[in-house]
């Protein structure tokens, strides 16, 4: 399958639970955020990191982007990221999650290629939606502004309106069979995870 789009991988928030800031989670001497970002590159040709503060990444090799409103979650970071990629589909992951499935992602993609008029791909858990683990198209664009306008910021609100095509967990579990994708680290206890999880034989963990 040739590359598809654009992948944003979100790095705002406070880590105000974790205690220090989740985009510096590193596996040995490697930050889990360029391990995430490697492995998106096999089937991406862009990657952008969307930040509160552009200055964290200045020796980053990936296009870095700072919000440009503050405060406003993930709801803008995903405004953010689609506004500023340059492919029509976007994929949104956080960087606090350390687990990805390339072939659930791929999977996703082929309904895009087959649905083309679709403005987003959502995972679902249960009869929640995994706003972290989906497609969104440029056209979702004027639906994220009018949210973020009127600080209305829950993103299932959000794409309500929209053309989407969700994902059913026991789709996804065929790829992940214990939905562990979905994981994200927001507690320091979280990050004992890290250890299960094999990153090119790096198991140990630690933070800058």
């Amino acid at each position: 399958m040739n590359k598809l789009g654009s992948a944003v991988i979100l790095c705002g928030g406070k880590s105000s639970r974790m205690g220090f800031d989740k985009s510096k989670i590193k596996i040995n001497d490697t930050l889990l955020l360029d391990i995430t970002a490697e492995s998106l590159e096999e089937i991406f040709d862009e990657i952008i990191l969307v930040t509160d503060k552009k200055e964290k990444f200045r020796n980053s090799k990936y296009t870095i982007i700072e919000d440009s409103k503050k405060n406003c979650g993930s709801a803008e970071g995903i405004y953010t990221g689609l506004k500023y990629a340059s492919s029509e589909y976007v994929f949104v992951l956080a960087c606090d999650m350390p687990v990805i499935s390339i072939e659930y992602i791929k999977y996703m993609m082929t309904i895009i290629k087959n649905n083309n008029n679709i403005e987003g791909v959502i995972s679902k858990n249960g009869k929640w939606i995994e706003p972290m683990h989906s497609f969104y198209s440029k056209n979702m664009l004027p639906h994220f502004k009018e949210a973020l306008d009127q600080n209305k910021l829950k993103i299932s609100k959000i794409i309500e309106n929209g053309n989407m095509h969700y994902i059913e967990e026991r789709i996804i579990r065929k790829y992940s069979k214990d939905l562990n994708i979905f994981i994200n680290l927001n507690y320091i206890e979280d990050l004992s995870i890290l250890n299960t999880i094999n990153y090119k034989g790096k198991k140990s963990y630690g933070h800058c």
